[in-house]
């Protein structure tokens, strides 16, 4: 399995597929990036990078308690490693908050930045709640429950259940915590005026409560499209993943298309 070493006690592990314009997938707390499993259908356009953040995974923990500004720069680093300069970022749900925030730190570095049920900043209840209710459960040490109630929520094939069940429960409880708060805490709502690559946001139709979370970035950010996958909740990329990867592949499509002459 390969790992790239990020600092003396940190290890990530991560796969890669495929050749061409590379995309890196960032996953949300305890499931890891076995949740992109049905992205590796995309590899065969692109080179498609899946890693675990620290404390997820086959990923170690380290010893520094986990913030978005952290995972921003071993994001980076593990690109370093790969010997990639540009990169699609493409986050699903917290993963989001990393791959702004990469993007903010590293415009030269973002060729462009996808977000599945994505957001600036926290300011609803419904995802506030869930939020915490995850950080009360990984205070308590319940990891295989969020773990098992992922699965169950996040599987389109049957295998997929135990497999999201089977990575999930190796997350470490203190990193899904601090994951899960800096998640809370986390707000670009204010500096996405300074994201002039192209967008993508991806929203389930159903995932209503997740909607209003678009209008910051197209405020800030004109050239953010918006694509809404018909009868998805939240978890678009692992349970719709034809239409997603349909939508992702259709965008970038675009970007590698010369401007037409005037």
């Amino acid at each position: 399995m390969p790992y790239v070493p990020i600092e003396e006690s940190v290890l990530l592990h991560y796969e890669t597929y495929g050749t061409g314009m590379p995309i890196v997938f960032i996953h949300p707390p305890v499931i890891g990036q076995r949740v992109f499993k049905h992205q590796k259908k995309l590899s065969k356009y692109y080179q498609t990078i899946f890693y675990d953040l620290r404390g997820h995974g086959r990923s170690s923990k380290g010893k520094t308690p986990l913030s978005i500004l952290l995972l921003a720069n071993d994001l980076k680093k593990l690109l370093d490693e790969l010997g990639i300069d540009k990169a699609v970022i493409c986050g699903f749900s917290n993963g989001g908050t990393v791959a702004q925030e990469f993007a903010l730190l590293y415009p030269e570095r973002t060729i462009a930045l996808l977000l599945s049920g994505g957001y600036s900043r926290v300011n609803s209840p419904n995802l506030s709640g869930l939020i915490r209710l995850a950080m009360s459960m990984a205070k308590l040490r319940k990891i295989p429950v969020l773990a098992k109630l992922q699965a169950k929520t996040h599987k389109y094939f049957k295998e997929d259940e135990k497999d999201f069940f089977d990575y999930g429960k190796k997350a470490d409880a203190d990193s899904v915590y601090e994951y899960c708060r800096a998640g809370l805490h986390y707000n670009a709502s204010h500096s996405l005026y300074r994201l002039k690559m192209p967008i993508l946001l991806v929203y389930g139709s159903l995932e209503v409560a997740m909607h209003h979370y678009r209008k910051d970035f197209q405020k800030a950010a004109p050239q953010t499209t918006v694509e809404f996958i018909k009868w998805a909740s939240h978890r678009v990329p692992p349970r719709h993943f034809p239409q997603f990867n349909g939508v992702i592949h259709k965008f970038l499509q675009k970007l590698d298309k010369p401007p037409a002459l005037r």
